[in-house]
C-alpha cells in the first residue's frame, strides 16, 4: 500500500529491508533486548496502543515507576484493604529515535493497566518538544488504515527504552518479524535479542579489583579522591578502584549491571517505608501503639518480621494480601495467591503488618514494593567484601581508616520479576527488620527504617532471581581466566541475534589499585 504524502516521510519512521537492518541500528545504540509489535489500524495516541494483556513484558524489561496509591478502607468492619483503581507505569527513561539516530526525551510515556480486562496500554507519546511519530497519530491512521506499522522498544542500559516506528515493511521483513521468538508473558509480541558484551567487560575490569588490598574512599562529585570510613565503605570503595562517581540514581551501576557488595551472607535488599495503615497516617500513634520504652525514654519497634508468622516483640504478622469480593459481593483481603496471574490484581496486592485485632499497623502497597525491585535489578553482581583496619598510621591518621579486600568468587544474577519478589517475601525468604525510632521529645531526631532482608544472599538469589551464576575470576598477567565450578553452569545464551562487541557502552575509566 503507498502511505499518503501528508503523514511521511518523517524524521521519527524508520524502514529496513530485514530484521539484520534493524538489529544493526539496535546493536548501535545500544540496546540489548528489544520488543516488537506489529500495530493494528486503530493503534494511535488517542486509542492508546494495546501493548499484552500481561503487564509485566514491560515491567520486566523497563525502567518504570508504578504510581503508588494511598490506602482506601472498605466497608467490612472498618478495617483497612487495598483500595481499587487504575494503575499506570510511568517510563523513568523514553526518548523517540529519530532517523539520524539523535534523540528526543519523551514527556510523560506510560503504560496504563486496565486490570478488568486485563491489558496495558501506552499513552502520553509526546516528546518535550510536543512531536512524536506521526504513524502513531489518529489523522495518519484515518489517512492511513491498511499501514502496516512496527512498534519498537528497545532497552538500554539500567531500563532505558527507546522507541520508534518502522513504516512501508516488505513482505519480506514482516515474515522475518513473525518468524522471531514471542515473549512468555506476550506470545503475540516479539523478541530481539542482542549481545552487547557488557558482561565480560565488567569482567575484565573486576579483574583488576578483585583480591587486591585497597583504602576505603570514595570519589566526590568531581572525581577526586576522598577518604570514607562510613557504614557504606565498601561500597563506596569498589566503585572507587573502577572509577564510578557516587550517584543515588546509579547505585553502583557500570556497563548497565548493578554491583552489590556484602561482608556477611546477610543482605539488605530494600528499604521502602510503608505507605499505608497506622504508620502511614500516624507516625506517633503507630511507635506507641506498637513499639516499646528504651532506656532513653523513645519509642522503638524491631524483631524479625517473617510472612505469617507472629513476631514475639512486636506482636504483629507480616501478610502478603490480595483484595477480591466474598461470597456477598464486599471487598475483603484474602492470602496471596502466586498460582494466578499478577496483572489482574495488580491494584489489589499489598503487604501488610496486621495486630491481633486485624488492624493494618502498617502496609506497602504492591508499586512501593516494586518501584525498589525492577528492571534496574535484572542484571545485579554481588561481591563479597571483607573489612579491616588500616596499619599504616599515617594513612589511618589521613581518613584512610579501612583495608578493603574483594574476593575473586562473585554472584551474577539476572532477571528477576514482581512475582519473584511477592514469592521471596510470601514464603519467607525475604523478611521484615524494622528499626523505627520515635524520639522522646524531639520530632527531628525520629528514625524511620524498614529494612527487607535475605539471611543468606546466595542461597536467596536462586528465588530472586531466574539465572544465578557463581564465576571465580583469576587474572594471570594481563589474561582474564575463569575457573569454573564443579556443577555451576552459565546460563544458556539467549534466542535471537547475536552481535557481539557492538558498542562499548561506558567509557573505560583506569582502574584505582
Amino acid at each position: 500500500m503507498t502511505i499518503q504524502p501528508t503523514a511521511l516521510p518523517s524524521e521519527f519512521e524508520h524502514c529496513f529491508n530485514s530484521v539484520l537492518e534493524l538489529a544493526t541500528l539496535l546493536a548501535s545504540i545500544g540496546a540489548d533486548v528489544a520488543f516488537l509489535k506489529v500495530l493494528p489500524k486503530n493503534a494511535n495516541d488517542k486509542n492508546q496502543i494495546y501493548i499484552a494483556s500481561d503487564f509485566g513484558v514491560i515491567f520486566d524489561l523497563f525502567d518504570v515507576t508504578l504510581s503508588e496509591r494511598g490506602e482506601s478502607t472498605s466497608e467490612t468492619k472498618g478495617r483497612s484493604v487495598p483500595g481499587k483503581r487504575i494503575p499506570e507505569a510511568v517510563f523513568n527513561d523514553f526518548a523517540w529515535l529519530r532517523r539520524d539516530r539523535s534523540e528526543i526525551k519523551a514527556r510523560r510515556v506510560k503504560a496504563i493497566i486496565y486490570t478488568q480486562y486485563p491489558e496495558a496500554r501506552l499513552s502520553g507519546l509526546q516528546g518535550i518538544d510536543g512531536s512524536m511519530p506521526p504513524s502513531l497519530s489518529v489523522s495518519f491512521t484515518k489517512l492511513n488504515p491498511e499501514a502496516k506499522r512496527l512498534l519498537v522498544l528497545a532497552r538500554l542500559p539500567r531500563g532505558k527504552c527507546v522507541g520508534f516506528v518502522c513504516v512501508e515493511m516488505s513482505n519480506g521483513f514482516e515474515a522475518e518479524i513473525k518468524a522471531l521468538p514471542g515473549f512468555e508473558r506476550a506470545p503475540a509480541c516479539k523478541r530481539l535479542v542482542l549481545e552487547q558484551n557488557r558482561s565480560s567487560k565488567l569482567e575484565a575490569r573486576l579483574a583488576a579489583v578483585v583480591g587486591k588490598k585497597l583504602r576505603g574512599c570514595r570519589l566526590d562529585a568531581f572525581g577526586q579522591t576522598l577518604p570514607f570510613s562510613g557504614t557504606q565503605v565498601c561500597g563506596y570503595t569498589l566503585e572507587h578502584a573502577l572509577g564510578i562517581v557516587p550517584n543515588s540514581n546509579k547505585d553502583g551501576d557500570l556497563f548497565g549491571i548493578e554491583l552489590k557488595t556484602h561482608t556477611k551472607p546477610k543482605v539488605t535488599l530494600f528499604t521502602p517505608e510503608p505507605d499505608g495503615g497506622i504508620y502511614a497516617r500516624n507516625f506517633t500513634k503507630f511507635m506507641k501503639t506498637y513499639g516499646y520504652l528504651d532506656s532513653d525514654g523513645d519509642y522503638r519497634l524491631t524483631g524479625l518480621h517473617r510472612a505469617n508468622e507472629v513476631c514475639s516483640k512486636s506482636g504483629l504478622t507480616l501478610r502478603v494480601r490480595e483484595t477480591r469480593a466474598d461470597s456477598e459481593g464486599k471487598l475483603r483481603a484474602f492470602p496471596y495467591n502466586p498460582d494466578t496471574p499478577l496483572t489482574p490484581k495488580l491494584d489489589s496486592i499489598d503487604v501488610a503488618l496486621i495486630d491481633g485485632d486485624g488492624e493494618v499497623a502498617a502496609s506497602w502497597s504492591l508499586e512501593r514494593l516494586m518501584n525498589c525491585w525492577g528492571a534496574k535489578h535484572n542484571e545485579v553482581v554481588y561481591l563479597t567484601a571483607s573489612k579491616e583496619n588500616n596499619p599504616d598510621p599515617t594513612e589511618h591518621d589521613q581518613g584512610y581508616e579501612h583495608i578493603i579486600t574483594y574476593g575473586n568468587k562473585v554472584m551474577w544474577c539476572r532477571d528477576t520479576t514482581a512475582e519473584k519478589l511477592l514469592w521471596a517475601i510470601n514464603t519467607g525468604v525475604i523478611y521484615l527488620d524494622p528499626a523505627p525510632k520515635l524520639h522522646g521529645s524531639d520530632p527531628a531526631k525520629n528514625k524511620r527504617r524498614a529494612q527487607w532482608r535475605v539471611n543468606d544472599i546466595t542461597k536467596a538469589a536462586k528465588v530472586l532471581y531466574e539465572h544465578v551464576e557463581f564465576r571465580q575470576i583469576a587474572v594471570t598477567g594481563n589474561v582474564l581466566e575463569f575457573q569454573g565450578q564443579s556443577g555451576l553452569q552459565k546460563p544458556p545464551q539467549p534466542q535471537g541475534l547475536l552481535f557481539p562487541n557492538a558498542t562499548e557502552g561506558a567509557a573505560d575509566v583506569a582502574a584505582e589499585i
